[in-house]
């Protein structure tokens, strides 16, 4: 269970970010890295607190977190490298992990904000593990949810790893709307697939989120032709910083997996589970996903 306090502020923020108007009148700060502009909010005092976004997704995601994180922490959201609604720098030949964890390292001190904990959901757990091992200094610790790192089914029995590559199978048709040219179909159809959802399902994702994605569709052809680092075990095992790693109490086999697997690996890691969702946790259960970090930046 959250404090009063905490979870009067979280639903505030839920009443906010379910507004479109809400989110257009959000106030977001630019910063020059590496050559390109990346949109931010920054807002509170404290443990500096940096939000990674997800896969089709920007710094908005995280827009329920930010009045009860920043009501006891600095809350910092910031929106990658040709994601959000500006115009692309290129044509999308730099879209890559090592551009994204470089732009991170740099995003971090331009702000001067390190040593951070990092906040990531899905694909941002990818990201986060590479800068604390290129750069340790700037990451103080870091939360999980769900984590998008295949590199670690290769520690996983050939059994297991078949099991998950046959239930990988409902992402074929938003593959195959993707060869199409379909954008946005694609982008629908996986957002039903990982949130386990039926067909239309992607209707009943948060008109907020949704938004929020087919803003992003653009992104898909990009992130599925993206080839993706090698994290290993072997190289969790030499982050010192602490970790809490949480899955949905309905995750699905890749995510659970990955999830376990770097729990294991990572000697600072927890790994936790929030009930009732599952990689839907981030949205569908925000007061959650709000009291563990807020519990965990107690803890360390």
């Amino acid at each position: 269970m959250c404090r009063w306090l905490t979870c009067s502020l979280v639903m505030a923020a839920l009443a906010l970010a379910v507004s479109s108007a809400a989110l257009s009148a959000e106030q977001t700060r630019t910063v020059e890295v590496n050559g390109v502009t990346l949109p931010y909010v920054d807002e509170g005092k404290g443990k500096p607190v940096v939000f990674v976004p997800s896969a089709i997704a920007d710094h908005r995601v995280w827009e329920p977190y930010r009045e009860a994180i920043a009501s006891e922490h600095r809350f910092i959201a910031y929106t990658k490298r040709y994601f959000g609604t500006e115009p692309w720098p290129d044509d999308g030949e730099r879209f890559s992990t090592e551009t994204h964890a470089a732009d991170l390292a740099a995003f971090i001190r331009a702000l001067d904000a390190g040593p951070v904990y990092l906040v990531t959901w899905s694909f941002g757990g990818m990201l986060a593990p590479l800068v604390a091992l290129e750069n340790p200094e700037l990451v103080r610790g870091m939360v999980h949810y769900e984590p998008f790192i295949p590199s670690l089914l290769a520690e996983l029995p050939e059994e297991m790893q078949a099991a998950i590559a046959e239930d990988n199978n409902k992402y074929g048709p938003a593959m195959e709307a993707l060869e199409t040219g379909d954008e946005v179909e694609a982008t629908k159809l996986f957002i039903e697939a990982v949130f386990q959802r039926s067909a239309g399902g992607f209707e009943q994702v948060p008109e907020y989120m949704q938004t929020i994605y087919l803003d992003n569709a653009r992104t898909v052809p990009l992130q599925m032709s993206m080839s993706r680092p090698a994290i290993s075990c072997d190289d969790l095992a030499t982050l010192e910083q602490p970790t809490l790693i949480l899955k949905g109490e309905y995750s699905d086999l890749f995510y659970e997996s990955v999830a376990g697997t770097m729990a294991q690996c990572q000697p600072q890691a927890e790994l936790g589970v929030i009930p009732g969702v599952n990689h839907d946790g981030t949205f569908n259960a925000v007061e959650d996903f709000t009291a563990a970090i807020l519990d965990f930046l107690a803890e360390h």
